[in-house]
């Protein structure tokens, strides 16, 4: 099974810097998980909320800024003042920074900007030379789909928080490698239909031991954490 790090490791470091990266390659996770979004004038950017204030000394939305502007943002002071002078990531940044073997997990944002997002993405996937490395997930079914006609290398996931046997069917149909059910969706029914269809199971956001040994005794096939050091400690023990 699988531990994947939750936007980093934002147990230990500001989400989606390089500090939470690090310290999630500390926990020597299998897979790093962090979001993407278009800025302004069309770059990449690691960011998971659609609005600056909650985790950076900026406002409003990020889409409305350049990235030049989002680069002088304080990403990190908000969790801890050692942490002052973190800043917001552009992807390409972020997926030089994750050694092999190491993988990762991209998850797109929808947007009204798709095709740029589409391509951008591809780009920096190839210039950084990540695509073997690379799982793109999303709640947006019409983002994989573009991505799917782009790059057919590129692994892809559907993300899903309900409807979930609705949502495995769409995975199916999208040529989906993995298929991310919220972990209280997860049944061993659907464990098992997914893996009928070839899919793996990645399930999200699970901080308790307890959890996940309940995870993954359904047969689950990774587990993303805000702690993924705990939860590797009990995967040693079992």
């Amino acid at each position: 099974m699988m531990l994947i790090g939750h936007r980093g490791a934002v147990a230990y470091a500001p989400e989606s810097t390089r500090a939470a990266i690090r310290a999630a390659l500390r926990c020597k996770v299998d897979m790093i998980e962090l979001d993407v979004q278009v800025t302004r004038d069309g770059r990449l950017v690691i960011f998971h909320d659609r609005r600056l204030e909650r985790t950076t000394d900026g406002r409003g939305l990020l889409v409305r800024h350049r990235y030049a502007d989002l680069a002088r943002l304080d990403a990190g002071s908000w969790f801890a003042s050692r942490f002052a002078g973190e800043r917001i990531l552009l992807t390409s940044q972020a997926l030089r920074m994750i050694p092999a073997p190491c993988r990762i997990n991209l998850e797109l944002k929808s947007t009204r900007r798709p095709v740029l997002l589409i391509r951008q993405l591809a780009r920096s996937l190839r210039w950084t030379g990540t695509v073997s490395r690379v799982l793109v997930s999303s709640f947006d079914a019409r983002l994989l789909a573009r991505l799917k006609q782009a790059d057919r290398h590129v692994a892809r996931a559907l993300l899903c928080s309900r409807q979930p046997w609705r949502a495995l069917r769409r995975a199916v149909r999208l040529n989906c490698v993995a298929f991310h059910p919220h972990y209280a969706l997860i049944t061993p029914a659907l464990v098992t239909a997914a893996h009928a269809a070839g899919l793996r199971v990645h399930t999200w956001t699970v901080d308790r031991a307890r959890d996940a040994a309940r995870l993954a005794a359904m047969g689950v096939d990774g587990i993303t954490s805000n702690a993924p050091d705990r939860l590797a400690a009990g995967r040693r023990r079992r």
